[in-house]
């Protein structure tokens, strides 16, 4: 719930309250009970609000039934929330054509309850010809946009990997850093690449590679180029079509030589547990294979015992890789991550 709250302040809402209900089962009416439902709708009229954000993944049915019931008013579930935040930090033609292809496909089956809902996607959908209902216009007008955006995609994913093929050839090494939203790698890119890559504007605030060169001279440790890529970060239960979006991301972390995993050492221990499991799945499933070191980043916000049992926690989840605790926004440790790199990519030449 305070995940999908940070998430909904930085795409630009104010949250004016927070309501849990705890349920064996979902409600395949309405996601929650009615009398939650109530409930909510009390507090909508109440506070004045706009807009219901449900923490979790709603059916096209469950969104018309609880704007049936609650009026007039924006209903959005994780995923689409998640969807307009890429949309709105989305920098890149690239990192466009991805959201707006994972946006038609996550809708792609709510044609008839979507031309009922008048918005709940942003598409403006007109009369059907002769013979056709509403939804039919939808879905042909979808199938056509999206063979349009994936032809595109297509396009710009053949000179990513040019690019990729060139970077091999030319003996540069990719370092990559990913892990959970928010856990501190794009300061740590600054620091490393000597970069000012804007921070602090919440959850996914990078959502497409960012790559820079580092030669020995900058940082006095490297003996041959090195590529740092910055990338977007993870989040739990991200659904599949949303993660295959950003698929050309991915494909640089699962071609690159040494990926760093940075991990937020300040959070508490059911949080860190949930953001390395979590990690460690994308890692199994999209990156298997390639060479990772953990980062234990922020440690100059948490006490040495503290830290001690950040360590042991991670260990536990990742037993056979190499750990390090380091400080991005200090520096502490940094020199020592440098000569980990350099040490891991000598050890793979």
């Amino acid at each position: 719930m305070n995940e999908v709250a940070d998430i909904a302040k930085s795409a630009g809402y104010e949250v004016a309250d927070q309501i849990t209900q705890h349920r064996d089962v979902i409600d395949s009416a309405y996601y929650v009970g009615e009398g939650k439902l109530d409930e909510i709708h009390q507090t909508i009229k109440k506070e004045s609000i706009g807009t219901v954000i449900f923490a979790g993944e709603l059916s096209a049915s469950q969104v018309f039934r609880i704007r049936k019931r609650l009026g007039d008013i924006l209903v959005l579930d994780r995923n689409l929330l998640i969807l307009e935040i890429f949309e709105k930090r989305s920098a890149t033609a690239e990192s466009q054509l991805q959201i707006a292809l994972a946006k038609l496909r996550y809708t792609f089956s709510w044609g008839r309850e979507a031309v009922r809902m008048h918005g709940i996607v942003s598409e403006q959908m007109g009369r059907g010809g002769p013979g056709q209902y509403p939804y039919e216009v939808y879905e042909a007008i979808a199938r056509k946009r999206i063979s349009k955006i994936e032809h595109q995609l297509r396009e710009v994913r053949q000179k990513q990997s040019k690019l990729r093929e060139h970077r091999a050839k030319s003996g540069l090494r990719i370092v990559a850093l990913t892990g959970y939203t928010q856990s501190g790698k794009t300061t740590l890119f600054n620091r490393l690449a000597s970069e000012s890559k804007e921070t602090g504007l919440g959850p996914f605030t990078t959502l497409t590679t960012f790559a820079r060169k580092i030669d020995a001279k900058s940082v006095g440790k490297f003996t041959h180029p090195v590529i740092l890529i910055d990338s977007i970060g993870f989040i739990e239960d991200l659904n599949p079509l949303l993660l295959r979006a950003f698929h050309t991301t991915l494909n640089e972390l699962a071609n690159s030589d040494l990926i760093l995993l940075i991990v937020d050492a300040g959070d508490d221990t059911e949080t860190l547990l949930r953001k390395i499991s979590t990690s460690q799945d994308v890692m199994r499933k999209e990156l298997s294979g390639v060479p990772v070191l953990v980062c234990l980043n922020k440690i100059d916000i948490v006490t040495e015992t503290r830290l001690d049992e950040v360590v042991q926690e991670t260990r536990n989840i990742f037993e056979a890789e190499e750990i390090l605790t380091v400080s991005a926004k200090s520096g502490r440790s940094i020199p020592e991550l440098l000569t980990k790199i350099e040490r891991r990519l000598t050890a793979q030449a």
